[in-house]
């Protein structure tokens, strides 16, 4: 979250479950921010523990996909849990083609594949992560009475629907594991069908022995049966990248010196004036090797937290609501929502002078223009090309990624002895990112070290995508196929009436938590139904001695 803060203290490995205010201290903005991240992530692993990875409500549940010639398919009006994440879709008019978050690219798969006589399946799938909201992106949360100026952000739930098509490898993994679930399944039914024979083969008083175990077996049944797709939509969503493998490591540089013969040498001390919360950043992702364009990335000593709107100019004069906190020499990126909302980089240029209202870019580069912007337009800061001796060194105005080989080590420089690692073997991608607090009564970083003091590698903080799938589409003979696979839990009041879960005989079915929905008679491996089974009726005596009545 590019946000002007002094640090991010949440750490959940130390279980923390309250921040305490003590008269006459001071506080600051990291321990309310560090008290809400507590009560967030206890609302959301609560919430998961109980529906599981992924489940609509019963009632006023949403994100039914349903056709629509003309968008492919609508997504309906409701809500939906993943991961915790209560995920809300606030319009019954909403299709694929027209998400409030997801302007679709030209090249998106589902639209370059539609109205195909014949086409692979596609795999339908909820993308929901967070997105760090100021005044920026929403002008509304100014407060006006103060003649507005910025105070605190905010972050918001995003949600994408999504596709990509089923490769013949998945298909057969799909196939795989669905033989193995149904074989499973059929175990767990004929061990229940050999002891209901069992049960009506013997006295009442041996029933009700017998009885307790058929229940326990029926839930089993029923508990399988429910979660009879989890196999193949977790084979499904490892096809999809939450967090990225990337790790980085930050120090100190402990071997520079100083000159000067009346300082002291720092020893291995950060040198800054002022305390910094360092965000570096990837900027465009990828693996080093293969011939791919090398990926890059950028940083800024404010975690990138400098940054103003840009209204409009021409050439390379950028009209901007506010010119403070740029200067001439800055590598600034141009971006805007729909950027962000895609995960794909800004473009970066160097700033040739600054004036009031206008920031003027290299002539030498020429800019993009203007209306090739859509919405909140902006430009950031960010101070990576300070760093850089030559700044032909640069990719697209951005750092190239340098990996320490095996047994090595390879540091990159920042600022003020402050140094950074990135570990051999990473798969980035765009926006990923850390943040390193520097702290100049200390002349130290915040960073985990190992009990030799050598720096770990960290993963990004973020941004942290999860996922939930929602069923399959396809055409053939150019008619769209539509086949939902939702999960579905019941509020744990419901009652038997409501939910309809009498059975024919007047025995009460075990009541389905996270029940897929009915597959129908599709032979695509996700849609092989669940085996059912139903209890036989037992006599009055059996049932009445299960429950240490007598009749």
């Amino acid at each position: 979250m590019k946000g002007d803060f002094t640090r991010d203290t949440f750490n959940p490995t130390k279980h923390f479950s309250q921040v305490l205010m003590q008269q006459g201290r001071v506080t600051l903005d990291a321990d309310a921010n560090e008290q809400a991240a507590i009560e967030r992530h206890y609302a959301r692993q609560v919430t998961r523990d109980i529906i599981g990875p992924y489940a609509a409500p019963a009632t006023g549940g949403g994100f039914v996909l349903q056709s629509d010639p003309d968008n492919i398919f609508s997504i309906s009006k409701g809500r939906y849990y993943v991961d915790g994440i209560l995920v809300e879709n606030d319009t019954d008019k909403c299709t694929y083609k027209n998400q409030p978050d997801y302007p679709l690219a030209k090249d998106d798969p589902l639209l370059v594949i539609h109205g195909d006589v014949n086409s692979p399946v596609f795999w339908v799938y909820l993308d929901v992560w967070e997105q760090h909201v100021t005044s920026l992106e929403d002008d509304s949360i100014r407060e006006k009475a103060l003649n507005g100026p910025d105070t605190c952000t905010r972050a918001r739930v995003v949600w994408q629907v999504k596709a990509f098509p089923e490769t013949e490898q998945l298909t057969k993994d799909l196939e795989t594991t669905a033989k193995a679930t149904k074989d499973a399944l059929a175990k767990r039914y004929a061990a229940r069908v050999a002891l209901q024979k069992k049960f009506d083969a013997v006295t009442d008083a041996e029933k009700a022995v017998l009885f307790p175990q058929l229940l326990a077996m029926d839930e089993d049944l029923a508990r399988a049966n429910r979660l009879s797709l989890q196999p193949l939509h977790d084979k499904i969503l490892s096809e999809l990248v939450g967090l990225s493998d990337a790790t980085l490591t930050a120090r100190v540089d402990p071997g520079i010196k100083i000159e000067n013969a009346c300082v002291t040498p720092p020893d291995a001390k950060y040198r800054g004036l002022e305390n910094q919360l360092y965000r570096v950043e990837i900027h465009r992702g990828g693996t080093i090797g293969n011939n791919a364009p090398a990926p890059t990335f950028k940083w800024s000593r404010d975690n990138g937290s400098v940054a103003t709107p840009w209204l409009g100019g021409s050439g390379n004069d950028l009209q901007v609501a506010s010119t403070r906190g740029f200067s001439a020499g800055n590598w600034v990126e141009l971006s805007d929502d729909s950027t962000e909302l895609l995960g794909q980089p800004g473009a970066i240029f160097k700033l040739a002078k600054v004036e009031d209202g206008t920031l003027s870019a290299d002539p030498a580069v020429p800019l993009p223009a203007f209306n090739a912007y859509g919405k909140n337009p902006k430009v950031r800061r960010w101070d990576h090309g300070e760093s850089v001796a030559n700044s032909s060194a640069l990719i697209d105005g951005a750092v190239p990624i340098q990996e320490a080989a095996a047994g090595a080590s390879l540091w990159i420089d920042l600022e003020n002895g402050l140094q950074i690692q990135f570990t051999a073997g990473g798969n980035y991608r765009t926006g990923d990112y850390w943040l390193i607090p520097a702290r100049v009564a200390t002349g130290q970083i915040e960073w985990p070290v190992a009990d030799d003091l050598n720096p770990q590698p960290l993963p990004p903080r973020g941004v942290q995508h999860h996922f939930a799938v929602l069923g399959f589409v396809g055409w053939a003979n150019n008619q769209l196929t539509i086949k939902n696979q939702r999960l579905v839990f019941w509020p744990l009041l419901t009652s038997v009436a409501d939910s309809a879960l009498a059975s024919a005989d007047g025995h009460v079915a075990v009541q389905p938590f996270a029940t897929p929905a009915p597959a129908g008679k599709d032979r695509h491996p996700a849609a092989t139904p669940a085996i059912k089974s139903k209890r036989k009726p037992y006599s009055k005596t059996a049932a009445a001695a299960a429950d240490g009545k007598s009749d």
